[in-house]
């Protein structure tokens, strides 16, 4: 991930937590069983939105529905990356458990990238890439464990 980063995460920090979202991907979201949810596939800036019937999570021009908060939160993390879709827990509590974890994990990454990077043009260029790794990761997941 270094050479990809041009070097510029010494600690490893973005490595570290990119591991870590992965992990839980892998070890604790895809073990259960688990439902798929289609996302726009593009980076974004997810937007939570109350309405009468519920959640919605607006995805650029795209609305998905959530039946609830914690499930439009853990959306919202996977769709900011850029994935197509995402296995989600049937259980809403299980994905209760799962966010604190998923996104301070996500959070570290986007406070390490503006560390690297404060400058806005390469900051976004470093997030695509971090977000790609991640993305492929993620996608590498699934496959291994098909469910």
């Amino acid at each position: 991930m270094l050479v990809r980063l041009g070097g510029l995460d010494p600690s490893g920090g973005i490595e570290k937590e990119i591991g870590r979202i992965d992990a839980i991907y892998r070890d604790r979201v895809l073990e259960q069983r688990v439902r798929q949810v289609a996302l726009l596939g593009r980076k974004c800036q997810p937007r939570m939105m109350y309405t009468f019937l519920g959640f919605e999570l607006k995805l650029g021009r795209k609305r998905v529905t959530c039946p609830d908060v914690s499930t439009g939160r853990y959306l919202m993390i996977f769709a900011e990356i850029g994935l197509e879709r995402v296995q989600i827990p049937y259980d809403p509590s299980q994905t209760a458990r799962l966010l604190p974890e998923l996104e301070s994990c996500f959070a570290e990454i986007k406070t390490q990238l503006l560390k690297l990077s404060p400058d806005s043009k390469r900051h976004q260029i470093l997030a695509r890439r971090v977000y790609a790794i991640l993305r492929k990761r993620l996608r590498a997941a699934e496959q291994r464990n098909p469910g």
